[in-house]
C-alpha cells in the first residue's frame, strides 16, 4: 500500500499563524483567562486541543470580563466589534488572516471614497460577516454567489462600485463573476481569493488522478476543504475524514495508492494521526515477522518501484535519502538534472522530501540507487501542467544559458526563458541556482516549456514599494537625493523611493522663477511626506516643511499701508504677479487695484520685469498672501497734488503780506 500525501495539505499561513501564536500565549500564561472570539478557525479538533489548554472560545462579547485576553479569530471581525472587545478585555490579540485584512482595507477605504461594495461569498461565513462591517454605514454592500446574483447586483447600484472576494471562494465561480463584471461595468475589482486555495485544489486534482482513492481530512463546517472536496469527488473516489473513526467504514480491499489531502484549517496532528493508522492497518509487523522481513532484505524493493524519502545527506554531487528500509538510497546528480553543472547543496536541504525511482537494488557499498529524473519523467509534466493552469510559479535550476535564452530545469522538463524576459543580469554566475519564474507556456507536444521572470520581479519590486509606502511616516524628515529636475518641481530619492516635491512646495520664501538655479542633481535635502497617491503610487513631498517658516519671519516687518518697490513677475488677465523687493516675498496685485484708462489691458500696460511702486493692502498669514494695489496709490498721489496747489504762495502774497508788516 503507497499513502501519498500533498505537499500543501493543512494549515495555510494565516490559519497556523493564529493557531500557533493563541497556544504558544496559552502555555506561557496559564494562570490568564484566555478567550478567542469565535472559532478560531473551522476546525473542532483545533478547538477541543485549546480546550485542554483552557483557551475558552466565545461568540457572545458580553462574555468578555475586562481581567481577560481576547484573541480575533483568522476569519476577522467588522470594526464595531474590534472596539466594543477593546472596551471590555484586558488585552486583544488580533489574529485575523493578513490576506482577510487586506480586503478590510479595500472596502474600508473604498467606500470612505463613495463607493457601494459587492462581496462575492456566502453572507453565512463569519469572513465575510467580518468583511461587510468595514463597509461605511452609508453605503450599500450586496452579498453575491452566483453569476444571476450578480447581474442583480449591478443593476441595483450605480456606476462605481468595489468588488472583493472571500478568500476560501470557489475559484472557478469567481473567474466566471470576475469576467462579467469587468466586461460590464467599470468597477473596481479586486482579486483576494487566496492563491495558497486556489494551489491546494488544483494540487489535489493532480494527486487525484495518480492514485486509487482520495481522502480529504477536516472539518465538514470548513468553507476550503469543502471546496477541496468537491474539487477531486468526481475524479476518484473521495471520503471526508474528520475523525479517525471514518476510516473505518471504507473498503480499502482493491486499493494500491491512497492520496491524502487537507483543508486550511486542518492541524499537521490530524494528518499525521489518520497516516499512522493507515500505515499501521496495512503494514502491520510483529515480532515474529519482523525476522522475516530482515531475512527478505531487499527482496521487496523492486527496480522500477517509486519511493519517497527523506534527505538525510546533501552532498556537491549526490544525495542520500532515508527511504525507510535497511540501508538508505543514493541518487546521483546525473539522476538527478540532465547535463547541468550544478552544486546540489545549493539546491537541496536536509530533511526534505523526496520522491525517485529504483533503478538498481544495490550497489557496491549497499546503497539503493535511485532516480529522480525518472519520478520527474512520471510526475513532472502533469505537475508542471497544474501550475501553468494555476497560475503559480515554479522554482528552476539553471542548467545553460544560449545566445537568446536561458534554459533551466523543472522536475526534468527543460524551460526556456528569453534573455528578454529574465529581466536581471545574465552572467555564467546564475548557473546552477534556483530561481523563480511563471509559465507563460507549454509546448505538450515536445513536453517543454517556457517561462518570465519580469512580471515575478514586477510583482515583488510593487510589494516591496507598497510595503515601504505604508511605513512612512508624515511627521518624520527623511534624506533624500535629488534624480531629477523639472520645470514644475524635482524628483527626489530617499528611502528606496521616489517622490516628488512642487515648486510650491521648495521654499516658503524664494523666488522659484528657475529650479535649476536653486539645486543639482545628486544634492542632498531634507523632505517631508504630505501626500500619497496610493493608486498612482506617487508619493508628494516638500522641502519647505522642513525649515523654519521664513515667510512668517519675513512678513512681520510688513505693515497694511506701507508702500514697497516690487518687480512684476507674471502679467494675467486678472492682475500681476510681482516680487516685493523689499523682503524677497511673492505678492499679488489684483486687475480691481490697478488704475485702467477705456479700454486698456494689463498686457499693454505691463510686461514682464516692470520695477513699479505698490502699496500693501492685505496680509493674510494663514493664506499666505500678500494684496497689493496700484490704484490706492495712484489716487493718494492725486490727492497729495491737490493738496499742494491749495497751498501755493504767490508774489503778490508776499508783498500783500510787506505791506501788513510795515
Amino acid at each position: 500500500m503507497i499513502i501519498k500525501v500533498a505537499k500543501n495539505a493543512g494549515f495555510c499561513f494565516g490559519v497556523e499563524r493564529a493557531v500557533n501564536g493563541v497556544i504558544a500565549w496559552a502555555k506561557a500564561n496559564k494562570d490568564k483567562s484566555v478567550k478567542v472570539y469565535g472559532m478560531l478557525i473551522h476546525n473542532s479538533y483545533v478547538i477541543e486541543k485549546l480546550k485542554e489548554l483552557n483557551v475558552k472560545v466565545i461568540e457572545n462579547i458580553n462574555e468578555i470580563e475586562k481581567d481577560d485576553i481576547v484573541f480575533i479569530r483568522s476569519h476577522g471581525v467588522s470594526m464595531e466589534e474590534f472596539s466594543e472587545i477593546e472596551k471590555r478585555a484586558s488585552k486583544v490579540y488580533d489574529f485575523t488572516c493578513p490576506y482577510v485584512k487586506k480586503i478590510h482595507e479595500i472596502v474600508r477605504e473604498n467606500s470612505e471614497n463613495g463607493l457601494d461594495v459587492i462581496v462575492v461569498g456566502d453572507i453565512n461565513h463569519p469572513e465575510v460577516k467580518g468583511i461587510i462591517g468595514h463597509v461605511e454605514k452609508d453605503r450599500k454592500c450586496i452579498v453575491i454567489d452566483s453569476l444571476e446574483k450578480a447581474k442583480d447586483a449591478i443593476s441595483q447600484l450605480g456606476r462605481n462600485a468595489v468588488v472583493v472576494c472571500q478568500t476560501t471562494f470557489d475559484n472557478a465561480k469567481w473567474c466566471e463573476i470576475k469576467e462579467y463584471i469587468e466586461n460590464n461595468t467599470e468597477y473596481k475589482v479586486f482579486d483576494t481569493v487566496c492563491k495558497a486555495t486556489i494551489t491546494r485544489q488544483e494540487e489535489a486534482k493532480v494527486l487525484a488522478l495518480d492514485v486509487d482513492v482520495m481522502l480529504v481530512i477536516g472539518d465538514k463546517k470548513s468553507s476550503n476543504t469543502n471546496k477541496l472536496y468537491q474539487a477531486v469527488k468526481d475524479i476518484k473516489p473521495t471520503f471526508f475524514i474528520e475523525r479517525p473513526q471514518d476510516l473505518e467504514g471504507i473498503d480499502f480491499t482493491k486499493v494500491k495508492k491512497i492520496g491524502i489531502t487537507a483543508g486550511a484549517s486542518t492541524s499537521q496532528e490530524q494528518i499525521s494521526e489518520i497516516v499512522e493508522i493507515l500505515e499501521k492497518r496495512f503494514n502491520q509487523i510483529d515480532n515474529q515477522d519482523f525476522a522475516k522481513l530482515l531475512d527478505k532484505s531487499f527482496a521487496e524493493i523492486k527496480r522500477g518501484e517509486i519511493v519517497k524519502g527523506k534527505i538525510i545527506k546533501v552532498e556537491q554531487d549526490y544525495l542520500l535519502v532515508d527511504i525507510g528500509y535497511k540501508a538508505e538510497g543514493i541518487i546521483y546528480k546525473n539522476e538527478i538534472f540532465k547535463n547541468a553543472n550544478v552544486n546540489l547543496k545549493n539546491i537541496f536541504n536536509e530533511n526534505e522530501i523526496i520522491e525517485a525511482v529504483v533503478i538498481k537494488e544495490s550497489d557496491e557499498e549497499g546503497n539503493v540507487v535511485l532516480s529522480k529524473l525518472k519520478a520527474d519523467s512520471i510526475y513532472g509534466f502533469n505537475e508542471l501542467m497544474a501550475k501553468f493552469e494555476s497560475k503559480t510559479p515554479i522554482k528552476i535550476v539553471v542548467k545553460q544559458i544560449r545566445e537568446r535564452s536561458i534554459v533551466g530545469e523543472f522536475r526534468g522538463i527543460n524551460v526556456f526563458v528569453p534573455i528578454s524576459q529574465w529581466a536581471e543580469e545574465v552572467s555564467s554566475s546564475i548557473i546552477g541556482k534556483v530561481f523563480e519564474v511563471e509559465i507563460v507556456d507549454i509546448d505538450t507536444d515536445k513536453k517543454i516549456a517556457f517561462g518570465s521572470r519580469k512580471f515575478l520581479l514586477r510583482q515583488a519590486q510593487e510589494k516591496k514599494i507598497q510595503q515601504a509606502i505604508e511605513s512612512l511616516d508624515f511627521n518624520k524628515d527623511y534624506d533624500g537625493v535629488i534624480a531629477e529636475i523639472r520645470q514644475k518641481g524635482i524628483v527626489v530619492n530617499f528611502e528606496g523611493l521616489r517622490g516628488f516635491v512642487p515648486a510650491s512646495e521648495i521654499s516658503y520664501s524664494k523666488r522659484i522663477e528657475d529650479v535649476k538655479k536653486l539645486f543639482k542633481v545628486g544634492e542632498q535635502v531634507k523632505v517631508r511626506v504630505i501626500d500619497i497617491d496610493k493608486q498612482k503610487k506617487q508619493i508628494y513631498l516638500s522641502i519647505k516643511k522642513t525649515q523654519e517658516d521664513e515667510w512668517i519671519k519675513k512678513v512681520k516687518n510688513l505693515y497694511l499701508g506701507m508702500l514697497v518697490d516690487v518687480e512684476v513677475t507674471k502679467v494675467l488677465s486678472f492682475g500681476l504677479v510681482v516680487w516685493i523687493l523689499d523682503c524677497e516675498l511673492d505678492g499679488f496685485v489684483h486687475v480691481s487695484n490697478i488704475p485702467l484708462g477705456y479700454n486698456q489691458r494689463l498686457h499693454s500696460l505691463y510686461k514682464v520685469g516692470d520695477k513699479i511702486k505698490a502699496k500693501i493692502i492685505e496680509i493674510d498669514e494663514q493664506r499666505r498672501r500678500i494684496g497689493l494695489s496700484l490704484k490706492d496709490l495712484y489716487e493718494e498721489e492725486e490727492k497729495i497734488a491737490e493738496h499742494k496747489e491749495d497751498f501755493v504762495i504767490t508774489i503778490a502774497d508776499i508783498v500783500n503780506n510787506i505791506k501788513l508788516d510795515s
